[in-house]
């Protein structure tokens, strides 16, 4: 049997352990440090043996495209087209407006207002002061006319009957109304764009005029608009 080896030699064999664990560490740093340098320069051989990083293929890719798009060439106009081209918008303006005038204006509806407004100053007539109203009613009823047709809206008032109001549908800026006598007719107000207000009292067959101008405004005013009668009510 092997016989164990003196004191003074097994104090010093942890320290020489240690010593060659340190030497193995060392031997193999070198490797370690030639490893990393060889996976470094990797990138760098694949660029001169000729390969190519994604980022290189798509940004030569995306170059390629840009290069293939046919350049849009914008066209110079000189004076002379520019003024042709203005005369042009012009007079197709101007046959528009006479083929207009050309046109006949059909009349859609026209009428006096409801006589249902002399009612109740015929009643206030049995007090003295209601004799006024009334009067001022029948006179409305024989002075005053409405005419709707295809291009404008007509009113015709006044003592006289000779004060005329008319606007085309274009100069609508809004339309709202109130319904009497359970829709038999009805109170419009239309608003026009300079701030001008226009009321038609009284108006009958209302559902369908008003419809038919509601139709003819264009899409900002019938929104600002109220709704047709059968919708809203």
């Amino acid at each position: 049997w092997r016989s164990a080896p003196p004191w003074h030699e097994r104090l010093l064999l942890p320290t020489m352990s240690a010593q060659r664990m340190m030497q193995r560490r060392c031997r193999a740093l070198p490797l370690l440090l030639a490893i990393a340098a060889v996976a470094a320069m990797l990138p760098g051989l694949d660029f001169m043996v000729g390969g190519q990083t994604p980022a290189r293929v798509r940004g030569e890719n995306m170059a390629m495209r840009a290069a293939a798009k046919p350049k849009k060439k914008k066209q110079k106009m000189s004076l002379a087209d520019a003024l042709e081209r203005q005369k042009k918008e012009k007079e197709e303006e101007k046959t528009k407006k006479e083929e207009a005038k050309l046109s006949t204006e059909e009349t859609f509806w026209e009428g006096p207002p409801s006589s249902t407004e002399m009612l109740f100053p015929f009643l206030s007539c049995f007090v003295v002061i209601g004799v006024i109203p009334f009067i001022a009613a029948v006179n409305r009823q024989f002075r005053c006319k409405y005419k709707i047709t295809d291009r404008r809206v007509s009113v015709t008032g006044g003592l006289d009957g000779k004060d005329v109001t008319e606007f085309s549908y274009q100069e609508i800026y809004e339309m709202k109304y109130g319904l009497r006598f359970l829709g038999y007719c009805a109170d419009m107000r239309i608003n026009l764009r300079d701030g001008a207000k226009v009321e038609l009292f009284g108006l009958l067959n209302f559902e369908e005029n008003y419809n038919y101008i509601l139709s003819k405004i264009d899409k900002d005013a019938r929104k600002r608009s109220d709704g047709p009668p059968q919708l809203r009510y």
